[in-house]
């Protein structure tokens, strides 16, 4: 594994991908690539989707308590479909897009601890539920920062700066005995406007992390 390109290192902290992977499009807690849509947005605007996630009761039907969401996982995303996207939004399958630790709470919350670099924001949250037998749905959100200066309007004298809203949407199915998760990922990053940049697609692969 390498780092990214020198760009995607300034802006987004160096999450590192495969030597096959040279283009500056991946997600780290919805990393972003060093490049974005009309400059001069505004301070965001929130680009939270309207109605709340309400959470089905975790109680699989057959006593299968052992599928349970809820616990530590340690979580990979791997790229998969974006060859059609325009560059540099397209990387390969088969390229890491992140990995970290995700908690997922009994509340119907969940948090996220990304490889993103933490002066970058690596924490996100979302929310999930219950959508069918040892299957849920993950609604994630992220604010994606820039602190090389070089996404911020004006650049100069900024250091750093917030670029836009990222939402991770996640549906996963716990394994019959309850200690791996596997699934897809779909990555959408906004600007300050709300108008969407990328949207990178991939499969989730968790594993739980027991006391």
């Amino acid at each position: 594994m390498t780092t990214l390109t020198q760009a995607m290192t300034a802006a987004l902290g160096g999450l590192a991908l495969t030597a096959a992977f040279a283009s500056p499009a991946s997600a780290a807690c919805a990393d972003l690539p060093a490049k974005t849509t009309t400059p001069g947005r505004g301070v965001i605007q929130a680009a939270y989707r309207s109605g709340a996630v309400v959470r089905i009761a975790d109680d699989d039907q057959g006593g299968d308590a052992r599928a349970s969401i809820v616990g530590l996982w340690q979580f990979t995303f791997t790229s998969k479909g974006n060859a059609n996207n325009l560059p540099p939004f397209n990387p390969p399958d088969n390229v890491p897009l992140d990995a970290g630790f995700a908690q997922w709470h009994s509340d119907g919350t969940e948090i996220m601890n990304s490889s993103r670099d933490p002066a970058t924001s690596s924490f996100c949250l979302g929310a999930w539920e219950r959508s069918g037998r040892s299957t849920y749905e993950l609604n994630h959100f992220a604010l994606s920062w820039d602190n090389s200066g070089h996404l911020c309007t004006p650049q100069a004298p900024a250091t750093s700066c917030m670029v836009g809203t990222a939402n991770i949407r996640e549906t996963v199915t716990v394994s019959a005995n309850g200690n791996e998760y596997h699934g897809v990922v779909t990555i959408t990053q906004y600007d300050n406007a709300n108008n969407p940049i990328f949207t990178l697609h991939g499969t989730v692969v968790g594993h739980r992390i027991k006391p």
